[in-house]
C-alpha cells in the first residue's frame, strides 16, 4: 500500500521518497518508479528507531530542502491473541512500530514542512469492528487515530492538514501469506457491501492522493474509511 501510493505521487510529478526497514525493498520499490519514468529515491529507515528517523530527517533537510506530503503507512500486525495471551515484547514492538513509529515521523519530518503541507496517517477499519485476537494491534492503531485528530488541531498555526486513513483488508502480499490466520479470514469474511471482501493497494493510493490534494483543502481531522462498506 506504501509503495502504491509512492508510485501514484510520483506518477503525478512529484519525487517519491520511498522508506522501509528492508532497504532492498525500499530500492526495488524506487526503482520500479524511476523505470517508469518518474523520480524516486529510496532510503533505510525503521520508524520505531527514534535515531533512525533523525537520520533520515537530516538527510532530507540536506538533499531536498523540505517535505510536502507525509504518509505514516508503516505497520505491524503480530499473532499476538489477546491481553493473556500476548507476550510484552509483542505488545511492545506493535505499539513502537504502529503509534510510536507515527509519533516519530511526524515529530521529526514535520519541521520540515511549509504551510500548505498535508500528513496522512493510517490506521485500520478495525477500531470500528474489531476482531479477536489483535488487541495490540488495535490499541495501537486506535492511538493513531485519536493522535491524527490531536495533530490537526494542534499543527493548524502551521498551516499543515492533518487525515487518517482507515483501510479494510487490501490484496497485498501480506495478507497473501496471512490467509491461514483465522483473523484474516473472519476480515475477509465481512464481504463488503460493494461485493468483494478486499481491496486493491492502488484505491488505498488513490484516497491518500485526494488527501493531499487542493480539492481536500478544507479536509482536517478527517477519518476516512476504506473497506468498502465491511464495518458497516
Amino acid at each position: 500500500m506504501g509503495a502504491a501510493s509512492a508510485r501514484r505521487f510520483a506518477a503525478g510529478g512529484d519525487c517519491s521518497i520511498v522508506v522501509d526497514r528492508d532497504a532492498e525493498r525500499a530500492e526495488s520499490v524506487a526503482r520500479s518508479i524511476v523505470d517508469g519514468g518518474g523520480a524516486a529515491v529510496s532510503h533505510h529507515v525503521d520508524v520505531a528507531n527514534e535515531e533512525s528517523v533523525i537520520e533520515l530527517a537530516d538527510w532530507l533537510r540536506k538533499e531536498h530542502g523540505a517535505v510536502d506530503v507525509l504518509v505514516n503507512c508503516a505497520g505491524l500486525a503480530l499473532r499476538e491473541g489477546s491481553v493473556v495471551d500476548m507476550t510484552r515484547k509483542a505488545w511492545d514492538l506493535t505499539i513502537a512500530v504502529n503509534l510510536t513509529g507515527t509519533f516519530l515521523m511526524c515529530r521529526h519530518l514535520v519541521p520540515l514542512m511549509a504551510p500548505g503541507s498535508v500528513v496522512v496517517n493510517v490506521s485500520t477499519s478495525g477500531v470500528l469492528r474489531t476482531v479477536s485476537g489483535t488487541d495490540a494491534y488495535i490499541a495501537a492503531k486506535g492511538g493513531v487515530l485519536a493522535l491524527t485528530k490531536a495533530m490537526a488541531v494542534s499543527l493548524a498555526d502551521r498551516g499543515v492538514r492533518v487525515n487518517v486513513v482507515c483501510p479494510g483488508v487490501f490484496g497485498t502480499e501480506e495478507v497473501e501469506h496471512r490467509l491461514d490466520d483465522p483473523r484474516v479470514m473472519t476480515m475477509l469474511a465481512r464481504t463488503a457491501p460493494v461485493g468483494r471482501g478486499y481491496g486493491e493497494p492502488g484505491e488505498f493510493a488513490a484516497t491518500v492522493e485526494f488527501l493531499c490534494s487542493p480539492a481536500a483543502s478544507f479536509i482536517n481531522a478527517a477519518e476516512i474509511t476504506v473497506d468498502g462498506g465491511g464495518s458497516a
